[in-house]
């Protein structure tokens, strides 16, 4: 959906056949309507566009348009509501050569002794 279309009263992007199968998942809840599948799938789409609003904004800042799995990682570290998804989305990690040796001194070769 454009930024500059309103959404339909009543509709959501979201399948709400996959939202009532999440929810099904939770041991806990025995029963959703259908008023209340809506504000959960409502709540999830204002909560996907924040995060990628947010991340969109870490992109920018490195001079490019597309989101990166990094600009979402800064988003979580940087922004405290998002703390909770700290272990789903951890920050991304470079991998290295290895330095090179330091100049420790080294081990004496072992000399049997007859």
């Amino acid at each position: 959906m454009a930024a500059s279309e309103a959404p339909t009263t009543g509709t959501s992007n979201l399948p709400a056949a996959r939202v009532r199968r999440i929810i099904k998942e939770d041991k806990d809840i025995f029963a959703c309507g259908p008023e209340s599948l809506f504000l959960i799938s409502r709540a999830t789409e204002y909560f996907i566009d924040s995060l990628v609003r947010e991340s969109y904004e870490f992109s920018r800042l490195d001079k490019r348009k597309t989101v990166q799995y990094k600009d979402m990682a800064k988003a979580v570290q940087s922004i405290e509501p998002y703390d909770f998804l700290a272990d789903i989305i951890p920050p991304t990690v470079s991998v290295r050569k290895p330095a090179a040796p330091t100049t420790e001194t080294p081990v004496p070769p072992v000399v049997a002794l007859d």
